[in-house]
């Protein structure tokens, strides 16, 4: 079966074809929108729905061509509901019905963060092995900062997440306090690997003790915030020093959490999905969990194709009702 998938869940269009039969991709398309929010600062979401609009076409275009096959080849359709920003969601959304329409072919909603979380499993379309079960797995973004134990395909339960902000939104406005463009979460990464000495890591930044697998990182903004108010930012060395002290705190909370997490269930693998998972020094202090490949980290269809493949698989897929948007496969 060959299932086109839709993400427009933030301020990337996406699109990919899968092939269950073959169990393989075959093709994806990323239509970024970052440009047009950098002298915002962040994302806008009006503005993200717009340009959603301009490039969905265009990326089911792209991804169609690349597949060399046309609408009418294809058998199901798949698209993210929720969650994400709802005019951008909606765009997605309403396109997928269209298609549809057009086609007389079913399609089905599903949850973004479902998305992620059975990402790692992607590998498997590129005829790799993926990584065995159970899971302790960690879905970290801009947006989402959560905590899942995995026990097998589509059998999980959710085991926590962020009372507050995410660990994308706090790496960003970190960047954002000390100067830096938006998406300021991958300019840190790299000015730090770059630029930082094991010194430099060393400013005390709070690691939030909360209970269980919850997460907090309003604290840690509210500290280099302070921080930054007493600082010389035109010093690139103490500038660096604050980037890199603000990364080490989130990444060891992450990784902090996220063991002790597994430990819990013995034998549970680690693995990391969500943008944040790009993240270089993440990947280095948490090196025995499993990672996706960085384009299968953020934001992308081919997970919203694989999550249906799943489904299908499972005998779980079913066509979402036309005059509503059921059939959701996941509320966090």
């Amino acid at each position: 079966m060959k299932i086109l998938a839709v993400d427009t869940s933030c301020d990337d269009s996406c699109v990919a074809i899968i092939n269950t039969q073959d169990w393989v991709i075959l093709s994806e398309s990323v239509f970024s929108h970052t440009e047009p929010m950098k002298k915002f600062g962040g994302i806008v979401p009006e503005i993200a729905s717009r340009e959603h609009l301009k490039a969905l076409p265009l990326a089911v275009e792209t991804s169609l061509k690349k597949a060399g096959l046309s609408l009418s080849d294809m058998d199901w359709f798949a698209v993210t509901h929720r969650p994400g920003l709802i005019g951008a969601l909606l765009v997605g959304l309403s396109y997928v019905k269209a298609l549809a329409f057009a086609t007389g072919k079913p399609f089905s909603v599903f949850n973004h963060i479902e998305g992620h979380l059975f990402s790692p499993l992607l590998i498997t379309l590129e005829k790799q092995e993926g990584p065995a079960f159970p899971w302790t797995a960690l879905v970290v973004s801009g947006g989402h900062t959560e905590l899942f134990q995995v026990n097998g395909i589509l059998d999980y339960q959710w085991l926590g997440g962020t009372l507050d902000d995410a660990a994308g939104e706090a790496f960003d406005k970190v960047g954002k306090l000390v100067g830096l463009p938006y998406p300021a979460g991958p300019l840190i990464d790299r000015l730090v690997r770059e630029k930082a000495t094991e010194e430099d890591r060393k400013i005390p930044f709070p690691r939030p003790k909360v209970e269980g697998n919850q997460f907090s990182f309003s604290g840690l903004k509210t500290a280099v915030a302070l921080k930054v108010q007493k600082a010389n930012l035109e010093n690139e060395k103490e500038k660096i020093a604050i980037l890199a002290s603000a990364q080490e705190a989130i990444v060891d909370t992450l990784c902090e959490k996220t063991r002790l997490a597994a430990a819990q269930v013995p034998g549970s693998r680690i693995v990391v999905t969500g943008g944040v998972a790009c993240n270089s020094h993440l990947r280095e202090k948490l090196s025995e969990a499993h990672f996706p490949a960085p384009r299968h980290c953020t934001d992308n269809a081919a997970m919203v194709a694989l999550l249906a493949g799943l489904y299908e698989k499972t005998g779980k897929l079913t066509p979402a009702p036309w005059t509503t948007t059921a059939h959701s496969t996941g509320d966090f």
